[in-house]
């Protein structure tokens, strides 16, 4: 490693570089064509957050204009470091290059992007997993996992045409990594420890977000309710501050804790649905059963007030263009609200990764196709430009405007009102956007640490 020029340095950490200003990813815009429509850009930087949140020496820039980062580096750094994926790869290694031009002498590197294995090439230090011990060794302390702190985090969701907030979350990450091996999931390697973020750190946030008018909390997690103590406190915790939350877990967890979670304000349930075919499932070692995602459907189907959302993928080895249309069709049949609907794709350190590469070949090398919206491995059955409009045809299946928005919302919108009556006006017609005119999700909040 190269060592810093001072025994106190000046570090930079970024985000990947945005080329116009509106260029955030939007996982719903993904997912949804044409207007009106929601739309849920990431304007934030959440790991870079965390890291600022628990060694405040650092300075972070989230997702700057290209100029704004060449004027950052005039500043003066003398390490600057990257957190990015690895569609990012590519920019990052640019951003590097102009970071040592500015006498730069370390490159740091981390996020899911730095398990991939060029990155040593252009960066002097990769940090893999959580960062925030390794960060504050540099400047002469230690933070231990269990006292990693939370940060302020937020994210608008907002009506297109426009870019007025309609409410914006606040965000949770209560636990990290995962005790899961599927296949073509990097968290396993990329978060090998396993450990719950302390809960007086959580309900500190809560009470912020609370405080600024948020009525709507995400959690994050991997698994929610895979520590079952934990789940227990927290989900407690949110019914306390009152939110109505939205939380990723698996079809299991969640049939097993649906009414109690439900009765603690659970509205927005999120699964890794991936595939209605058992063999597909299988093949990339989900361990999960397609009988238990039609009973959770059916299950949330009869709670009111509930939206659904699964992530989905195509391009499975074993099935071809007939089977994946077969397979689309059961999709829509389990009747979810909505589907975040991407392909499958190999990550570095993957089984997959491994696997495919062996059997068929990875011929795409393109940074930026590893979005999951391409095809970069020699599928069977499947060629990259079939899979492309396999791909839109899906989305616009599965996704169509008069379902999502229509039906999805309406019932919503019909429960809500029915349980709370006046306060549904006042709680999402009102309080919700004149709270998020007023949050400004880029401005940096921090606590003092503890």
């Amino acid at each position: 490693m190269v060592k810093p020029r001072s025994t106190n340095p000046r570090v930079l950490l970024c985000n990947c570089f945005r080329r116009y200003p509106s260029d955030y990813l939007d996982y719903i815009g993904e997912n949804v064509y044409g207007t009106p429509r929601v739309s849920n850009p990431r304007r934030i930087g959440f790991g870079l957050r965390f890291l600022k949140q628990n060694v405040p020496e650092i300075e972070i820039l989230e997702y700057p204009l290209w100029h704004q980062y060449i004027c950052k580096l005039k500043q003066g750094w003398d390490v600057v470091g990257f957190s990015f994926f690895q569609n990012e790869v590519a920019d990052v290694e640019r951003m590097a290059a102009a970071a040592r031009e500015h006498g730069v002498k370390e490159i740091w590197a981390g996020g899911h992007g730095a398990l991939d294995g060029h990155v040593p090439a252009f960066a002097d230090r990769v940090f893999i997993g959580a960062a925030e011990d390794d960060v504050a060794r540099v400047f002469g302390y230690r933070v231990p996992d269990s006292e990693i702190q939370h940060p302020v985090l937020h994210m608008p969701m907002r009506f297109m045409p426009g870019r007025i907030p309609h409410f914006m979350y606040g965000l949770l990450y209560t636990e990290r990594g995962c005790p899961f091996k599927c296949s073509f999931c990097q968290t396993p390697v990329f978060e090998c420890k396993r450990f719950k973020i302390n809960l007086e750190s959580i309900d500190r946030v809560l009470a912020y977000y609370k405080k600024v008018g948020v009525t709507d909390v995400l959690l994050l997690d991997e698994l929610f309710g895979i520590y079952p103590k934990h789940a227990e406190v927290l989900s407690d915790m949110l019914a306390r501050y009152r939110f109505r939350w939205w939380t990723q877990s698996r079809a299991s967890l969640f049939l097993h804790n649906l009414d109690k979670w439900y009765d603690r304000g659970l509205r927005f349930p999120l699964i890794g649905l991936e595939t209605m075919n058992q063999k597909a499932l299988d093949s990339i070692d989900k361990k999960q059963k397609v009988d238990e995602i039609i009973e959770l459907s059916r299950k949330t189907g009869e709670k009111p007030g509930m939206y659904r959302m699964v992530y989905y993928m195509i391009g499975y080895e074993n099935m071809n263009l007939a089977e994946t249309l077969e397979d689309v069709a059961a999709v829509k049949a389990a009747g979810f609200d909505a589907h975040q609907v991407n392909i499958l794709t190999p990550f570095p350190k993957t089984p997959l990764w491994d696997e495919l590469n062996r059997k068929y070949g990875i011929f795409d090398k393109t940074y930026r196709h590893y979005d999951v919206k391409h095809l970069v491995w020699n599928h069977p059955y499947i060629s990259p430009a079939q899979m492309k409009y396999l791909l839109h045809s899906t989305i616009a299946y599965l996704n169509r405007p008069m379902d999502i928005y229509g039906k999805g919302f309406v019932r919503l919108i019909k429960d809500r009102f029915k349980s709370s009556g006046l306060n549904f006006v006042w709680r999402d017609l009102l309080k919700g956007p004149i709270a998020a005119a007023l949050i400004n999700d880029r401005k940096q909040v921090f606590f003092p640490r503890n």
